[in-house]
């Protein structure tokens, strides 16, 4: 090679490494910015009590893997300022979704929260109505800058070739060790992990910040090979036996349940009178089994709630899990309410009036043994009231499909016009809107919200009604639970009106009722529960008793007062138990 030719491209080397060594300093400075101004760990407003936490490593530590992911885009696209446009708004985009849920749901992002992005089923709809126009415009402003830079932008001369496939080979293995957790990675992220609470996702993030703690979830947590203890599974099982099995029952009672969305009795509230919200609920408690439930979430993750009812396990004890119809229903099938009672004869239908894949929820009813699933598509130019199919839709339709059943039905409904968010929604009676009774003292953009949502809940309350009256007229024998799946996302609500017993909202209970129609008498009123234990309870009030693991968890319902923040009698056996019977070794299954 000429003596010229060489030292041409010993420039365009230097010229090379200055550029990127530039490039990798100005991203890293940015993502450290980010994340020492947004993170709830790091940002001015974190706890005083952890400043000793929040040094200038744990810091840098959140900020490296967006750093390599630049590196990765700039070998791509060979264009600087692009990488940085996509990489630094994503970063952005992290913390607001994170600061959303934490407002929301009182819970900061996790892993599984990225699964949801690929089951969203009607194109991320439900969750883009929770973004304001200002961020719709900053969205739409960065996708513009971006598009434009990657046209306009020149791309680098000089990294291209064989230097531009070096470095995009170094950026794929290094982000690909980190990301699969290979050392020396490991190592350096392993330091932290003494201030890692796997059972607790806020403290973990407060304490080692939003992008540290997503990695340690991706990377440490797992439940499929976690040891069980047997001996406390034996202990509980000889505390509470079972005896031999007990015949069916001769006439088999349809089993209705309806998972009502987003309901609670907002006279728990302070300063919304007693008496005024679900007249129709209160009524039937005072001749029906009822009371408060203890759900497993808040604001929402509805299928926390809807997997306890439908198994009986109890999402408390895995607390690895944060949406299960994405991990613990999605290796083998999973023993619940539609399985055993399709077992017996019943037929097993679950209905839901949204997108079929949303929560991932047509291939989770498959694993739990629905033999139907009636999603969206069935109720095509059913009414809507809100965002979503009207709760009056939803009864008239389960009605229908009793109506046409031959034999023991077991239907599974849940509703969805509930659903936030609660300020301007479409297809609403503005008269009756405004009517609706809400606190003095509340700011008009929270007492919108709150009179939207008991718009809502009129309605809700009004078709429970309904649906007894019309069950109570069927000439086959019925059973109705129903219940709540957790409380509304009103997180301004809550901080402004508080609740009468002075707890916080994520400790409050949702109510739960029990009619049979073949007229069982009245029990004391507020039979506390917890939704893991309802399935045991319904098959015992149906006179339905295999004796195997429901009637266990019956067995354990009775001896137990669940209340906010409680701890079951011997935690560890029930643990261990229903670890167990998630595995399909719980000796006592039939």
């Amino acid at each position: 090679m000429p003596k010229s030719e060489r030292r041409r491209t010993r420039h365009v080397k230097l010229d090379l490494a200055m550029d990127l060594s530039l490039f990798i300093a100005l991203a890293l400075a940015l993502c450290w910015v980010c994340v020492r101004h947004l993170d709830p760990a790091f940002a001015p407003s974190a706890d005083v009590a952890l400043a000793e936490q929040t040094t200038s490593a744990s810091v840098m530590l959140n900020a490296i893997p967006a750093t390599l992911i630049a590196i990765l885009l700039l070998a791509l696209t060979r264009r600087g300022l692009a990488s940085l446009s996509v990489v630094v708004p994503l970063l952005l985009a992290l913390y607001t979704a994170n600061e959303v849920k934490l407002e929301l749901l009182d819970t900061p992002l996790l892993p599984g929260d990225f699964q949801l992005l690929a089951h969203l089923g009607d194109s991320g709809a439900l969750l883009a109505r929770y973004l304001t126009s200002w961020q719709w415009a900053w969205v739409i402003g960065v996708a513009t800058i971006w598009l434009l830079l990657l046209l306009f932008e020149r791309p680098w001369s000089a990294l291209r070739g064989h230097r531009r496939l070096t470095i995009l080979i170094l950026a794929l293995l290094v982000n690909g060790t980190l990301f699969l957790n290979i050392r020396p990675w490991s190592t350096v992220y392993a330091a932290h992990l003494d201030r890692f609470e796997t059972w607790s996702p806020s403290v973990s993030t407060t304490r080692n910040g939003l992008v540290v703690t997503l990695l340690n979830y991706a990377w440490r947590i797992g439940h499929a090979n976690a040891l069980v203890d047997r001996t406390a599974a034996a202990r509980i099982l000889h505390a509470h036996p079972l005896g031999p099995p007990m015949p069916k029952p001769s006439n088999l009672p349809d089993i209705i349940v309806l998972q009502s969305e987003s309901l609670f009795d907002p006279q728990r509230l302070v300063d919304v009178d007693a008496g005024t919200m679900l007249p129709n609920l209160h009524r039937l408690m005072q001749s029906h089994r009822h009371g408060d439930l203890w759900v497993p979430a808040f604001g929402g993750g509805t299928i926390r709630t809807e997997f306890e009812v439908l198994t009986g396990l109890a999402m408390r004890e895995f607390p690895e899990v944060e949406y299960p119809y994405f991990s613990l229903t999605a290796a083998s099938d999973v023993p619940s309410l539609a399985s055993v009672l399709g077992g017996m004869g019943y037929r097993t239908i679950a209905m839901h009036p949204n997108s079929r894949d949303f929560w991932n929820r047509a291939a989770a009813f498959e694993r739990l043994g629905f033999d139907e699933f009636d999603a969206i598509e069935q109720f095509a130019g059913a009414g809507r009231i809100g965002y979503y199919i009207s709760d009056e839709a939803l009864v008239d339709r389960m009605l229908a499909r009793l109506a046409e059943a031959s034999g023991p039905t077991f239907l599974f409904a849940i509703s969805m016009e509930n659903h936030g968010p609660y300020d301007n929604y479409p297809n609403a009676d503005p008269v009756r809107l405004a009517a609706q009774p809400v606190p003095s003292g509340l700011n008009e953009a929270v007492a919108a919200r709150l009179r939207g949502y008991f718009y809502h809940l009129e309605i809700a309350d009004r078709q429970l009604a309904r649906l007894v009256e019309a069950l109570r007229e069927r000439s086959r024998p019925s059973i109705l639970l129903f219940y709540g799946d957790h409380l509304p996302a009103l997180p301004k609500v809550y901080s402004d009106l508080g609740f009468d017993d002075g707890g916080a909202a994520p400790s409050q209970p949702v109510p739960w009722l029990l009619v049979d129609s073949r007229g069982t008498p009245a029990l004391p009123v507020n039979e506390s529960s917890a939704s893991f234990y309802l399935p045991g309870l319904l098959l015992d009030a149906a006179g339905i008793d295999d004796r195997g693991y429901f009637h266990l968890l019956e067995l354990l319902r009775r001896v137990d007062v669940p209340r906010g923040d409680w701890t079951p009698p011997d935690s560890e056996g029930m643990r261990a138990v229903m670890q167990l019977r998630h595995r399909g070794h719980l000796q006592i299954d039939p």
